[in-house]
């Protein structure tokens, strides 16, 4: 058996810095080119969807518009009262 004992992580990560001072370096690079990546796609994500929504908007509106031209008019039906009762004409 060794003598050897497994090392704490923290132990670990220290040991890594002393032999790799640039793994903090790389690491923060790296955190922050994928931060700025979301932040972009998101942003792009939200332009795309915002755009989608106006355009629907305006078709519907479109459309709405085309309907109303296409509505035939209804014909005008002459009130009762006005309106000779047929006995009367006889």
């Amino acid at each position: 058996m060794s003598s050897e004992r497994p090392m704490p992580e923290k132990l670990q990560a220290s040991a890594l810095k002393k032999q790799f001072p640039w793994i903090d370096s790389l690491t923060e690079r790296l955190t922050s080119a994928g931060l700025s990546w979301a932040r972009q796609s998101l942003s792009m994500g939200k332009r795309a969807l915002e755009t989608s929504a106006k355009t629907l908007s305006q078709t519907a509106g479109s459309l709405d518009e085309w309907e109303k031209k296409l509505e035939r008019p209804k014909p005008e039906v002459e009130p009762a009262s006005e309106a000779p009762a047929p006995e009367a004409a006889a």
